[in-house]
């Protein structure tokens, strides 16, 4: 059998799913991931939800094509709407907004179990998504982050607990994981985005020495020590 093409932002997704799961992969596009994680036995059953009805005809063709419509079901629906209440143990939500991402959680939260797996990969807005884990339950499991040029794409892992899981400044922004084994791709990430905010900063103090612009400067300049004291240890 032909396998799935996968790039390493879903190689890296692949990785964090269970043995043996049954997963719903949401906002699934062309559906190539739940059917590699099929194809390697990693997944026992998946569903393929996506909002979209051009990508969908296109998951159902891709089931189609690779034999599989008898373990993923394609359906069209918005978010965990596509779920019935803990249909699956393992929930993929990727290639989004951190945000958004948090909405479909919040509107879907009876769609999981006690047992629930979250695969998460945010675009943007990573510490916002880190932050409402930690504040409704969900404790962090297990980090990757990997590079697509020009982009720098981080996965997170998640459970339920039953307390809140406390993240500092650094660990919500950053990644409590990905501080722990800083590679090199973290480095580069961090480096890059201290520079960003260097530029900002500057641009910043040639402008008008406004309330709001001062304040903005003192979340930069916090930012940029943060980071560079995390890099440089």
């Amino acid at each position: 059998m032909i396998k799935t093409h996968l790039s390493r932002r879903l190689h890296a997704i692949l990785n964090f799913i269970p043995e043996k799961s049954t997963i719903a992969d949401i906002g699934s596009d062309h559906a190539h991931l739940p059917c590699r994680a099929v194809q390697e036995g990693i997944a026992r059953k998946a569903i393929a939800g996506e909002v979209r009805i051009g990508p969908f005809k296109q998951a159902q063709a891709n089931v189609k094509e690779y034999g599989m419509t008898d373990m993923i079901s394609v359906r069209l629906g918005d978010g965990l709407d596509v779920l019935s209440p803990k249909e699956v143990d393992t929930v993929v939500i990727a290639g989004m907004g951190g945000e958004l991402i948090t909405e479909i959680l919040d509107r879907g939260e009876k769609k999981m179990g006690a047992d629930t797996t979250l695969i998460l990969q945010p675009n943007i807005r990573e510490p916002l998504l880190r932050g409402w884990l930690s504040e409704h339950g969900w404790k962090i499991t297990g980090e990757a982050i990997v590079e697509e040029s020009p982009h720098f794409y981080e996965v997170i892992q998640a459970k339920h607990m039953a307390s809140e899981q406390k993240l500092t400044d650094a660990e919500r922004m950053m990644g409590p994981f990905l501080l722990r084994n800083q590679t090199p791709i973290f480095k580069k990430k961090w480096t890059n985005r201290a520079a960003k905010m260097r530029r900002i900063l500057d641009a910043l103090d040639q402008s008008e020495q406004t309330d709001v612009v001062s304040e903005k400067k003192k979340d930069y300049l916090r930012k940029i020590q943060m980071i560079e004291s995390i890099l440089n240890k």
